[in-house]
């Protein structure tokens, strides 16, 4: 999500969950960063993307998250569990 505004971050996260429940993924990595590089170093995407995770139309999908252990990103990552879709595209 590196570069995105929140606006785009948004339409991805939600885009790539959507895309990860077709295909019938159980357990995603979203890598938001920790806002080294943001304007006065405050994390923006790694604070709405909980909230987005809380309260989009994927909301249904998700099961659970987390913030990654430190070998996957720490808290600059959130693993996210689907659930199970029925269906693989």
């Amino acid at each position: 999500l590196h570069g995105l505004t929140r606006e785009e971050a948004e339409l991805s996260v939600r885009n790539f969950l959507m895309d990860s429940y077709r295909h019938g993924l159980r357990c995603v990595l979203l890598v938001h960063g920790r806002g080294l590089n943001s304007e006065d170093h405050i994390p923006v995407l790694k604070r709405r993307v909980p909230v987005w995770l809380s309260r989009s139309p994927v909301k249904k999908f998700i099961l659970a998250f987390s913030t990654a252990r430190p070998y996957d990103g720490g808290t600059g990552a959130i693993y996210v569990l689907l659930r199970k879709s029925g269906k693989v595209v």
